[in-house]
């Protein structure tokens, strides 16, 4: 009975979106450096950051110079990233800080943030 249920099921499933139960999602574009805004350290910042991720998540964030530089040691204790060269990180936490800073809330400063 198990079995019959187990062939059953994917015909069963209706599909999600344009995914049916067989289909995956189609891989992601490749990404260059042009992803990220022009400016000193874009193409340094690309190529470090995204040896272990996309950029989506650098882009869709908004942290402080000292938060980026704090998440640089983060990554280095808890995801295994290699350390960077005192000269690297700067200009990468720079470029980050200039470009992925906090934002203006359209209604003022966000009371839930330090």
């Amino acid at each position: 009975m198990l079995a019959v249920l187990a062939l059953a099921l994917p015909l069963a499933l209706p599909p999600v979106g344009n995914l049916t139960f067989a289909q995956t999602a189609p891989e992601a574009e490749p990404e260059d450096p042009s992803i990220l805004p022009a400016g000193d350290g874009q193409e340094e910042t690309f190529y470090a950051c995204s040896a272990c991720h996309s950029t989506a998540i650098i882009r869709r964030s908004a942290f402080t110079r000292e938060q980026w530089d704090g998440l640089m040691d983060w990554m280095v204790e808890k995801q295994g990233m290699n350390p960077l060269e005192a000269a690297d990180r700067r200009q990468i936490v720079d470029y980050l800080a200039q470009h992925f800073g906090p934002r203006a809330s359209p209604r003022g400063r966000n009371p839930f943030l330090n």
